[in-house]
């Protein structure tokens, strides 16, 4: 006898990818005839992005390029250069299964660099990109929460849990023209680009999921007025895109990643041939998954009263989202120079953040790394560098005290700072990490069940029983152990809760 299961359909998101692919960056470059002489290297700064992605089959490709901006003091040693080139780059990403039907969020940064000037007007640069990729299939699972059969007795328990809507992967670019602003001079060069993209709101309406959002632009420049003077200069550009996504209502939950892909700051001259603007342009991608809280029945035994039952057991992994959760860290830093005197600081900015989460007994961890960059001018005006690493680690508590696991994103972003002394400024730095908190329970329960093959069915004489029963004990256990039905013990006892209250006899009766 093979009895009959009902069946309901649990959607879930499977990774095929979920880690990191690396790429080579290997490269000579020489110096231009409008290039000054290489005296020192200051700085090499290599910012890789993403251009685009392929799957085919079970690989994903990605396809990239790295801008690439080396700082140097020019033969005379007291003006700072750049000069600025690209390289391509290709990752591929071997998935565990077909990923034709797969949504995507993939964002690059450097892992390793080398970078040495062989000669006054040739660099030779050596980098290793790493390239982090997510890639989702949405597939669906039957889970057995019902058998039919005679004589056959089952125990169903219900989980609260989340399940798969729909996931999107959507590419757009934005494209402005920004003045500069507050009466500064024309562009000579770029020397410094910085692009990121932040989503101020999401909004789920039916069958769609709109997006706004600002791409945040700073850049640092030589003056053409004066080229031995540098100006910092930040705008940003509001964006909002809505985006088809079948199964999208209001009371659905969306994790969204927005990152800034392919991006160009380009000088723009006006009528009077002079740099005064910039045209900016920026891929984003984007990559947005559904989820809609649900009841997820499962049956966790089952026996028969007619003969011995063989039973088919299934491990499912079941999602509960416990929300979003947003906490900043402020720090002050202080970046000490040796041997020179801060006399100005020409440029401070962040790169290498990353944040790393991780949530449990009630409360949500963060470490935060990041390197400070110190651009700044020495007491005789002379250009200098100088970097930190930092790292930082604090907690915050949670209300749900069932989230066990998170998925974080964060930026860190420096407010301000101030030369506390000849040679060392102190920064304030805030760092907003923004976590999805959840939990996964990991359940095994039945997916079939039928009778043992060859075995003989219970032998069944009429009979009555009288078990003492203690305080506490279960129902269940108690007419599986004797092979009687639950619902006869219950009727027969006057009993309907799933415990014993208190110990007494209780009458069990086959029939």
């Amino acid at each position: 006898m093979q009895a009959k299961t009902e069946t309901q359909p649990y959607e879930y998101f499977d990774p095929i990818f979920d880690g990191t692919c690396e790429a080579p960056v290997d490269t000579g470059y020489d110096l231009p005839d409008y290039c000054a002489d290489i005296q020192k290297l200051l700085k090499c700064l290599v910012t890789p992005q993403v251009s685009s992605y392929t799957i085919a089959g079970d690989s994903l490709t990605c396809q990239g390029v790295c801008d690439i901006r080396v700082l140097y003091l020019d033969a005379k040693g007291d003006r700072v250069r750049c000069c600025a080139f690209t390289q391509e780059f290709t990752a591929t990403a071997k998935l565990k299964g077909p990923g034709e039907q797969a949504v995507a969020s993939l964002s690059a940064r450097v892992e390793h660099l080398t970078c040495r000037a062989v000669s006054a007007r040739r660099i030779d640069l050596h980098a290793a990109v790493a390239v982090s990729v997510l890639a989702l299939v949405q597939k669906q699972e039957q889970l057995t929460c019902g058998l039919e059969g005679e004589g056959i007795e089952k125990r169903a328990r219900t989980l609260q849990s989340h399940q798969a809507v729909n996931g999107v992967s959507h590419q757009f670019t934005i494209e402005d023209q920004l003045p500069l602003k507050n009466g500064k001079p024309p562009i000579e060069s770029i020397l410094r680009q910085e692009v990121c993209c932040r989503v101020t709101e999401t909004r789920l309406e039916q069958g769609r999921v709109t997006v706004s959002g600002v791409a945040e632009v700073r850049f640092l420049y030589l003056s053409a007025l004066d080229g031995a003077a540098v100006e910092k200069m930040s705008a940003s550009i509001d964006f909002t895109q809505a985006i088809d996504c079948p199964g999208a209502e209001e009371g659905c939950l969306c994790s969204l990643r927005a990152v800034a892909g392919e991006s160009s700051v380009q000088p723009r001259e006006d009528d009077m041939g002079e740099h005064t603007s910039v045209g900016v342009t920026v891929r984003v991608f984007l990559m947005a998954c559904l989820y809609r809280p649900c009841e997820v029945t499962l049956l966790d035994d089952a026996y028969s009263v007619r003969e011995p039952l063989e039973l088919q057991w299934q491990q499912g992994a079941f999602l509960q989202l416990a929300g979003r959760r947003t906490e900043v860290l402020k720090k002050k830093c202080s970046l000490a120079v040796q041997g020179a005197e801060i006399q100005k600081v020409l440029d401070l900015w962040c790169e290498q953040d990353s944040v790393q989460a991780s949530c449990g007994e009630g409360k949500l961890s963060c470490r935060v790394r990041y390197t400070l960059c110190l651009l700044y001018a020495d007491a005789q005006g002379r250009p200098l560098y100088q970097e930190k690493a930092f790292d930082h680690s604090f907690s915050a508590a949670l209300e749900d005290q069932q989230a066990q696991r998170c998925s974080a994103a964060g930026r860190t972003e420096l407010w301000e700072y101030r030369i506390t002394d000849k040679n060392t400024v102190e920064v304030s730095a805030e760092t907003t990490v923004t976590a999805m908190l959840y939990s996964r329970a990991s359940v095994k329960y039945i997916a079939a069940a039928g009778a043992s093959e060859g075995a003989s069915p219970y032998e069944r004489p009429s009979r009555l029983l009288l078990y003492y029963a203690g305080a506490g004990e279960s129902l269940w256990d108690i007419a599986k152990s004797h092979r009687a039905l639950l619902s006869d013990l219950q009727a027969q006892n006057d009993l309907y809760e799933d415990t014993v209250p208190q110990a007494r006899p209780l009458i069990i009766c086959n029939r």
